[in-house]
């Protein structure tokens, strides 16, 4: 029932994109954000169906059996996780090789280049379908043969950075596909892809818009299918300029995506790409190329991870910008506190004045009562300009406190990882300007004693180094989720190290945390974490005993962890 209810609302927001030639986006981008909220649930389905797979492979009790099964793993795999599915298509190729079933062997071998070429892996994918014996290379295998070496040349063509090499890739793919467009069933999902494609890469745009509409028809909506539809169909939209409707499209695949759980997905990354270029859109965008790269990471392919960097770069510059207009509001909030902090003391120094002319007043009542009334007239005067006084300081007290609160709402825009080393930074001025003002009072009030204690007790800085680690674990774990994980892979399995707290780490892990960033140096590291420099070599020592490698090599493997996130 909620299958056809999805596919009725689609229809009818198609029909009415198509009619219209608008829609409304921020709908669309309401129902995108909400999925990205509920990715973890899409997320756990897919892991169930692939649990479910598992198991039923594990109790497989033939050959064939296995086969098909790892077949399914696979398919689910293939959007997924880019190594996992190599993986168990190599298994199939076992099964196939022990069942003497050269056809299959075929079949997988030709399935297993189309996946190596996608994750970039070229000269894998060529080597692979070169090992097909010719004898195989007919009906359904031929075309799946020509569709692999489509794909491997059309991947080859997009990323070289040779023009000729790049040209004669395209040439190539142009008559492979002709002879595809040939061979396949004209009603089919394959041929319609093709035959719209070709013709969006000849700039035909509106004939390519008519077969796109064919090819949407033969798509079920709220499938993997449609969704690779989806984006082509942005793509000819924006080659035609209509930048609406590209991101209605784009928002249809993102969305299909990310309720399928699928990770190599281009319709997020390009949206937010769109968001940035056309509205400098920062926000959103951060959020969809933060969610986008995140899936990126899990499916691990290295070509996928080059596309976005562009994106993130971009959006990086854009945060700079606002980061710099920013402090620009801040110097001049600061230059008005300023003034309104002379003002207020100019305003202190006129009460102290006037409160010394009325204690002389006061002084000079005994010996001058024949002048009892004009002084009392003076007296009201001078009390009249003390109110006035009162009045402009508690509206300067005012002003003060309005232009704090605006400058607190000015910092509350800051990116996070940037709000977080501002918060300390101000957290650590406001404790030095209250420690200051502590003491200024002690100082007053003669407390000379409780003065001495007050900075005699190492307490400060012992709760001051414990904040200081605690916002060090916290970001670096953000940064390097899995650390912890990836560096006691690099130790023997009896000599792991596990912190009480996952979300902290200890004072060996914390060494080599600073060591993967860089800081290799042992007085560096010890200045960092006020150990002597003998203890963290000794640390470093010790730890290095436990690796499961080579020793020698133990700080680069360290150095290396993450790379691929």
């Amino acid at each position: 029932m909620n299958r056809i209810i999805y596919t009725i609302i689609t229809l009818l927001l198609c029909g009415s994109a198509q009619g219209a030639s608008r829609v409304n986006l921020d709908s669309l981008y309401r129902v995108l954000d909400a999925a990205i909220d509920s990715a973890d649930i899409y997320l756990q389905q897919k892991t169930q169906r692939l649990e479910t797979l598992k198991q039923e492979y594990a109790m497989a009790k033939t050959d064939i059996d296995r086969y098909h099964t790892a077949q399914k793993i696979y398919t689910e795999y293939i959007p997924f996780e880019n190594d996992s599915a190599i993986a168990y298509q190599y298994r199939c190729i076992d099964l196939a090789e022990a069942m003497g079933r050269g056809d299959l062997k075929a079949a997988t071998t030709l399935h297993l280049a189309y996946q190596l070429s996608n994750s970039g892996f070229y000269n894998e994918a060529r080597i692979h379908l070169g090992e097909v014996p010719s004898e195989y290379l007919k009906g359904d295998l031929g075309i799946s043969y020509l569709e692999g070496t489509n794909n491997l040349y059309g991947e080859m063509g997009y990323y070289s950075n040779d023009p000729r090499l790049r040209n004669a890739f395209r040439e190539q793919v142009q008559q492979i596909r002709a002879s595809l467009l040939t061979q396949l069933d004209t009603t089919s999902v394959a041929w319609l892809h093709l035959r719209t494609t070709s013709l969006d890469y000849s700039d035909q745009h509106q004939e390519a818009l008519r077969y796109s509409d064919r090819w949407m028809q033969a798509c079920t909506p709220g499938t993997r299918p449609y969704a690779i539809m989806a984006y082509y169909r942005s793509e000819i939209y924006k080659k035609m300029g209509d930048i609406e409707m590209q991101r209605y499209w784009l928002t249809q695949s993102a969305l299909t995506d990310i309720r399928n759980a699928i990770m190599d997905q281009g319709a997020l990354w390009s949206l937010a790409n769109s968001l940035i270029v056309e509205d400098q859109d920062v926000e959103r965008a951060h959020r969809y190329i933060d969610f986008s790269w995140k899936c990126i990471s899990r499916f691990s392919t290295h070509m996928r991870s080059w596309l976005v960097s562009p994106v993130v770069t971009h959006i990086n510059d854009a945060y700079k910008q606002q980061l710099r207009t920013a402090n620009n509001q801040l110097r001049w909030t600061i230059g008005i506190i300023s003034l309104l902090l002379v003002g207020l003391l100019l305003s202190l120094l006129y009460v102290i004045k006037k409160r010394r002319q009325l204690a002389m007043a006061r002084n000079e009542l005994n010996s001058l009562n024949d002048q009892l009334a004009v002084k009392n007239e003076q007296l009201l005067e001078n009390n009249t300009l003390l109110q006035d006084a009162n009045q402009r300081l508690s509206d300067t007290n005012e002003q003060l406190r309005s232009a704090i609160i605006h400058l607190n709402d000015s910092t509350r825009v800051k990116d996070e990882y940037i709000g977080k080393f501002l918060t300390i930074c101000s957290d650590y001025i406001d404790k030095l300007d209250n420690y200051r003002i502590k003491v200024n009072r002690k100082l007053k009030a003669n407390q000379y004693n409780d003065l001495l204690r007050m900075t005699s007790s190492e307490q400060l800085k012992e709760d001051e180094l414990q904040e200081l680690l605690e916002n060090f674990d916290a970001v670096f774990l953000r940064l390097f989720p899995s650390f912890i994980d990836d560096f006691n892979d690099l130790l023997r399995k009896d000599e792991k190290i596990i912190p009480a707290d996952r979300n902290a780490l200890n004072t060996d892990l914390r060494i080599f945390a600073l060591i993967r960033l860089g800081i290799d140096e042992s007085s560096k590291i010890a200045e960092f974490l006020h150990y002597s420099p003998n203890s963290i070599y000794a640390y470093r020592a010790r730890i290095k005993n436990k690796a499961a490698g080579n020793r020698d090599d133990f700080e680069r493997q360290v150095k290396e962890i993450g790379m691929q996130q």
